[in-house]
């Protein structure tokens, strides 16, 4: 069963609350809650959009978790691994880092009030978005982009070998053959 919004939202709270003192699985909880925005757009598009006094407490409860403890440093990290992805991106890694970089566009533009990104930060984004641009010519292309994807996000939508074969599709986002 999807969860509701609101459902959806405290558990990004939550998890951000539980990430602040450092435990050894941080990053895990902080990712979670990275494609908990996600998750939260997704349900906006189908039309399970939180009361907006509600949503402003929570983009600014979640801002102040993000900065709180060691959450920065695991949100740096997690920047990382969507750059890591990128860098992988003309193999398996172009989805993981369009989902990514996708999440972290929300909290720039949706928690932008929030003051989340700074110039490394940024640098960090413009390095992902120059990952994503290098490897679009050879990534395979992503089947099912979400329907919650706008145009603005065009990671998504940018390798160009639309014309992939299922089976050379398979060998870069497996490494090799899959048995039918």
């Amino acid at each position: 069963m999807d969860l509701s919004a609101e459902e959806t939202m405290r558990g990004i709270v939550s998890a951000l609350e539980r990430a602040v003192p450092g435990p050894p699985n941080g990053q895990a909880l902080v990712r979670d809650a990275m494609e908990g925005l996600l998750t939260l757009r997704e349900a906006a598009r189908q039309g399970d959009v939180p009361d907006p006094g509600e949503l402003h407490r929570f983009r600014e409860r979640v801002a102040e978790l993000l900065k709180s403890g060691h959450n920065p440093g695991q949100l740096a990290a997690y920047r990382g691994r969507v750059l890591m992805n990128a860098q992988r991106g003309r193999f398996d890694g172009y989805e993981p880092a369009s989902r990514g970089r996708s999440a972290l566009q929300i909290l720039l533009v949706d928690f932008a009030d929030g003051d989340l990104f700074d110039d490394l930060a940024r640098a960090d984004l413009e390095e992902i978005d120059e990952e994503l641009e290098d490897a679009a010519d050879e990534a395979p292309p992503i089947r099912d982009v979400p329907s919650w994807v706008p145009e603005s996000h065009w990671w998504w939508r940018a390798p160009k070998r639309t014309d992939m074969s299922e089976e050379e599709r398979r060998h870069r986002l497996y490494g090799g053959e899959l048995d039918e």
